[in-house]
């Protein structure tokens, strides 16, 4: 005769149902994981927003050095200043006596590696500390020692892309540009920090500027105006701002 097969009863793991929540020790890690992310996400906004030229605010300062590692991990720094409603005028670098200017959209392609040069100069010069302070500045201790940490910073910088761009030069690649390749080997060129000033709508629709004019570039100053100001020995004369157009 055929086997008769019979249903059996379910079993108790089946026949549980289901609650559709998380346990709450994982709940209460995923919520530690989940503030912890909202945080870091909103303390680099937080950091800029409440920065001025001196200082920033301590609570939101403090916010973004613990959470930093974890910030530049996800890249949630990603520029808010260049991406803001009211942008500034742009910056640029150049060689002081040379026709050297970076960046430069002709010699920097594709656009990847021109936004590259892009945000170096617009870093350095962000990164900018005078050569001297007035001195009504110098009676403020914490101020004076903030300048000179900056400076030492800025120095810095100044000697790295002073040596990169030396080493490019020694190449030979930038001979049709009309460079000087006697330069001594332990010579540092001086870099000059360049402005581009943000036209107008009227401006550019009337077609009177050109955004790519060198006739427009300002020369920034490195230190305070007037031939009494003390400066490091080690470094050139301070440039007043003033419109330039040995530039390409």
């Amino acid at each position: 005769m055929p086997r008769i097969l019979r249903m059996t009863d379910p079993s108790p793991q089946l026949a549980r149902p289901s609650s559709g929540q998380c346990k709450p020790a994982y709940r209460k890690w995923l919520l530690g994981l989940a503030l912890v992310h909202l945080l870091a996400v909103i303390a680099e906004p937080l950091f800029f927003y409440s920065r001025s030229d001196v200082q920033a605010g301590p609570e939101f300062l403090a916010l973004r050095r613990g959470l930093g590692p974890y910030v530049d991990w996800m890249y949630l720094d990603h520029g808010y200043f260049f991406f803001a409603p009211n942008p500034g005028p742009s910056h640029l670098v150049g060689i002081r006596d040379q026709s050297v200017v970076f960046p430069d959209r002709k010699e920097q392609w594709p656009r990847l590696l021109y936004h590259r040069y892009f945000m170096l100069s617009e870093f350095y010069n962000s990164s900018f500390a005078p050569t001297a302070l007035d001195p009504q500045d110098m009676a403020d201790r914490l101020f004076v020692e903030r300048w000179e940490t900056d400076r030492r910073f800025y120095r810095t910088l100044q000697r790295s892309i002073s040596r990169s761009v030396r080493a490019r030069l020694g190449t030979g690649l930038e001979q049709e540009r009309g460079l000087d390749q006697d330069l001594e080997s332990d010579q540092e060129l001086v870099l000059v920090r360049l402005e581009r000033p943000l036209f107008g709508p009227l401006e550019v629709l009337s077609g009177v500027k050109r955004l790519g004019d060198s006739r427009d570039l300002i020369v920034l100053p490195e230190g305070p105006a007037g031939p009494d100001r003390p400066s490091e020995t080690s470094e050139p004369e301070p440039a007043r701002a003033a419109p330039v157009g040995a530039f390409p």
